[in-house]
């Protein structure tokens, strides 16, 4: 059974090294054949408890945008993990996926070579296809569609800042993740809706906002300790309990 990923995300160029740990692993890594995505990931090391691997490349299919323009767009396989150990069968993924990412600041691979978006334009994150904020401040959007993934990286830096700004974002059966219950947002981070009363609506949504129909909203943050509350009557000068 696999328990832990690391690192959970990584370039869709590849060439990165993953960790897989887990239960009742085989230290053969000859004996592992890991897809991700579709792509091979090469084993160079293992134990009963882990398994390293070098992503390969995920490769998507480029099709015409359809708008006239020329412009065209990458269609690419939604997530999947397959790890087969040879005369054991395949290890349980625990529901636990690696996510090939496009990053906001590759402007080559990301953007098709052209510039990143800018002020008062709109991004389209299509399905299949995970965009990572790595940018530290953001352009002054219109509308994002998240159809894909939408994932803001904590930096290791806890004082960092990374800021985000658009009228609207709707994840339309997409994830839009900063921070998980598991791996929360350790850094810090503003988004700011900056759309204006008279601004149009969007259906059943409004204007300035985060909308969600059939995808994941994930917003968690490092725990907050201690933990308060309001207090409902007067507490005296060095009373030590209260019933309430």
């Amino acid at each position: 059974m696999l328990t832990k990923i690391e690192p959970r995300f990584g370039t869709r160029l590849g060439g990165e090294k993953i960790k897989f740990t887990g239960t009742n692993f085989d230290s053969d890594h000859t004996k592992y054949t890991i897809m991700i995505d579709g792509a091979k990931c090469t084993t160079s090391a293992a134990s009963s408890t882990f398994v390293e691997c070098t992503t390969g490349k995920k490769d998507g299919v480029v099709k015409p945008l359809g708008d006239g323009t020329g412009r065209v767009f990458r269609d690419f396989s939604e997530q999947s993990l397959s790890i087969v150990i040879d005369g054991r069968g395949k290890v349980s993924n625990n529901d636990l996926l690696f996510t090939y990412v496009f990053k906001w600041s590759d402007g080559q691979d990301t953007w098709l070579g052209e510039f990143a978006p800018m002020d008062d334009e709109s991004v389209h994150i299509p399905k299949g296809f995970n965009l990572l904020v790595d940018i530290d401040t953001g352009p002054k959007l219109k509308f994002v569609l998240v159809e894909g993934g939408l994932i803001f990286p904590p930096d290791k830096d806890p004082n960092h800042h990374r800021q985000f700004n658009a009228k609207y974002i709707f994840v339309n059966g997409g994830r839009m993740e900063m921070g998980t219950a598991e791996f929360p947002y350790t850094s810090k981070l503003t988004v700011t809706m900056r759309s204006k009363i008279d601004d149009p609506y969007l259906p059943i949504y409004g204007n300035k906002c985060i909308g969600l129909r059939y995808g994941t909203l994930d917003m968690h943050g490092v725990a907050k300790t201690p933990t308060w509350t309001v207090m409902e009557k007067t507490v005296e000068k060095g009373a030590t309990k209260i019933q309430l």
